[in-house]
């Protein structure tokens, strides 16, 4: 019951492509995660890759994975390997929650955007330090 209040405050009082400063992150929102004229695949993390591949990113650089598989430490070391890294189940359980705060404070972690469903670690050296609260698309998934 806790978890789906959670979700829905985080519908409430997250973003979409509006209120990004970040141009990298407003084009992937429009382009993309609430572009309504493209063929959806079963899941938003998915569509993400294959979006960045059309652009020439490769696949190997993308990572999926969880803080069971992978500690903040972890990810800090992983992050200069991959272009993005699909973190699932943030706001699972409350040290999932405590660990994706931390990495929000934390100077080394350059870009992050919780969708709530999972998170996205992006190194972006171009880029002043921001987190992205944005809405996941559920009508679409």
């Amino acid at each position: 019951m806790i978890y789906l209040l959670k979700k829905i405050k985080h519908f409430i009082t997250s973003n979409s492509r509006h209120g990004t400063h970040s141009p990298f992150v407003y084009a992937l929102t429009d382009e993309l995660i609430y572009n309504k004229n493209i063929t959806r695949s079963k899941s938003l993390i998915e569509d993400i890759i294959d979006y960045y591949n059309v652009k020439g990113v490769e696949s190997s650089s993308f990572l999926i994975t969880d803080f069971h598989q992978h500690s903040l430490d972890d990810l800090l070391a992983l992050q200069d390997s991959y272009f993005m890294i699909f973190v699932k189940d943030i706001h699972q359980k409350a040290t999932h929650r405590r660990i994706w705060k931390s990495m929000q404070e934390h100077t080394d972690f350059v870009v992050l955007i919780d969708l709530f469903e999972f998170g996205i670690i992006c190194k972006r050296k171009e880029q002043p330090k921001e987190s992205f609260k944005l809405r996941f698309p559920y009508w679409f998934y």
